[in-house]
């Protein structure tokens, strides 16, 4: 057995208490009143209230549509190809497939030339005017 449990325990009681005794001091007591004034009301909105909230809401999302929209990424200006050429002297299909399509597949874009100018052979002569698809 350890020594800590040999021990009696001690418990500090005041005097007063001991004796049966009041203290000097007793407590000091608060008095509560019951609320004079009722409690403010909830917030009610008039017509015109009503009205002027509508109308602020409404503003505000124009505004804001408006902003959005002024401040959107316009898309950059497509290069149009253009809807006909002209053949000049020294031209050939491969050359004007460059030209105007200078992304693409020449072969593709020869092919495309063919059939939508309904050509049969690859000889052109100059001042011919192709359509381009």
């Amino acid at each position: 057995m350890s020594a800590a449990l040999k021990l009696a325990p001690t418990v500090f009681i005041p005097a007063p208490a001991r004796a049966g005794q009041q203290p000097d001091r007793l407590a000091s007591v608060s008095v509560l009143h019951a609320p004079s004034e009722a409690a403010p009301a909830s917030w009610r909105l008039t017509r015109r209230g009503v009205a002027v909230v509508t109308a602020a809401v409404l503003a505000l999302g124009v505004a804001l549509i408006w902003l959005a929209r002024v401040s959107a990424v316009e898309p950059p200006a497509a290069t149009a190809a253009p809807h006909v050429v002209t053949v000049a002297p020294g031209d050939t299909l491969w050359s004007i497939a460059l030209r105007v399509a200078p992304n693409v597949d020449p072969r593709a874009e020869v092919a495309a030339l063919e059939r939508r100018n309904g050509l049969t052979s690859v000889d052109l002569i100059p001042g011919q005017v192709l359509r381009v698809p």
